[in-house]
């Protein structure tokens, strides 16, 4: 869908109106997913999981029937609600089903699956540019159908815990702002706010890029070798670092992850500074001149995820579940929905020093939460 919107859109160059957009989606989700946590709580996970996935289909479906920028931005809007769904769900029955011991393992499945999806994902779309030229409304319908196959598995095989053992008896206002307001848990998504800021941001840059090439750059042999070695990696290294931070500690590896995140982004951001001309390609050439030290950051940063979301998970309770993957899920939403126009418009205005700036002061904030969940955890450890 990234891939293949601005080009079925017919965006060719800018950046803002594209990012609008794209933007509704993490704006609704994250405005909906509190209550849709809530919802999670009191009634099951099952029945929101497919539920989203059902919604999600018949949004794909519908895409493919329209280019007019304000349904498609209801639609992307409502797909957002849907996504929010499907995630919020998912997490809660892996919580249940994880136990403590082995939670890292699990979550470092769940994480590279997630990341699988958008490197997948995106190589998809980038091959249906060329083999649906003229008609890339195929691309979504083919995007709902597996979206609907999605649903129909779930159904078959996802099974949930005994309802009274994992599910709040009613939905409580208070409950939702007792998840808010403990420390843990806001130290713990605050870093995915940084993550998803500058995801959402490269994600738009590579999506205006391929518009304005208008083909595919490599042939698709070349394309799937990528993929299947992007997919090992993934799996690999998020496996690992699960159980690494099962059998080590949760803190040491997020830590690992957060050096391996704040040195990708200011590398890419020096690449930006040093680009000759705000130009894609050369900015694009600027980057990647310094691949052996993204490669090395990128390797330690694939650590943070498994290790921050079984954090996450251990702080739960059982019966607010729900509501705390809810956080989570607002905190990559907001990531998405800052980074993608903050990004754009410092591009637009200040080139590639104001994005050397933007990286430095992302890389810098999450040091300074990790700082932070370290010294709650040594606190919490003295008074134990």
């Amino acid at each position: 869908m990234l891939a293949t919107l601005p080009i079925y859109l017919n965006i060719t160059s800018g950046y803002i109106g594209y990012g609008i957009v794209s933007a509704a989606s993490p704006l609704f989700e994250m405005g909906t997913v509190l209550f849709i946590g809530a919802v999670v709580d009191r009634y099951g996970r099952k029945i929101v999981l497919l539920s989203g996935l059902l919604t999600a289909a018949f949004l794909l479906f519908l895409l493919s029937m329209t280019k007019n920028l304000y349904l498609i931005f209801c639609i992307n809007a409502a797909h957002g609600m849907a996504a929010g769904a499907i995630l919020v769900s998912s997490l809660a029955l892996l919580t249940d089903y994880a136990p403590e011991h082995r939670r890292g393992r699990e979550m470092g499945a769940f994480d590279a699956f997630n990341m699988l999806g958008w490197v997948v994902g995106y190589a998809l779309g980038a091959l249906f540019l060329e083999f649906f030229k003229g008609s890339l409304e195929h691309t979504f319908l083919i995007a709902g159908v597996m979206a609907l196959f999605g649903c129909v598995y779930c159904f078959l095989n996802v099974t949930e815990p005994k309802k009274y053992d994992v599910l709040s008896q009613k939905i409580r206002f208070n409950t939702i702002i007792g998840v808010l307001k403990q420390r843990s848990i806001i130290l713990l998504t605050l870093p995915w706010f940084v993550v998803f800021m500058i995801i959402g941001a490269v994600m738009t840059f590579l999506t205006v890029s391929t518009a304005q090439g208008g083909i595919l750059t490599i042939s698709p042999l070349l394309l799937s070798g990528i993929i299947c070695g992007a997919g090992v990696v993934l799996i690999t290294t998020q496996v690992i670092y699960g159980r690494l931070s099962d059998k080590y500690g949760r803190l040491p590896i997020m830590i690992v992850g957060t050096i391996g995140f704040v040195g990708v982004m200011t590398v890419i951001g020096i690449g930006y500074g040093l680009a000759p001309t705000p130009n894609g390609e050369d900015v694009k050439n600027s980057i990647i001149q310094f691949w052996p030290l993204i490669g090395i950051f990128g390797f330690m940063a694939l650590a943070f995820g498994p290790s921050a979301l079984s954090s996450l998970a251990d702080e739960a309770h059982e019966t607010t579940r729900g509501v705390t993957m809810a956080v989570y899920s607002i905190v990559i939403s907001a990531g998405m929905f800052v980074g993608v126009p903050a990004v754009a418009a410092i591009f637009d205005r200040y080139g590639g020093p104001g994005v050397l700036f933007f990286m430095i002061g992302c890389a810098i904030a999450m040091l300074l939460l990790m700082i932070a969940r370290y010294m709650q955890l040594k606190h919490r450890k003295k008074q134990t």
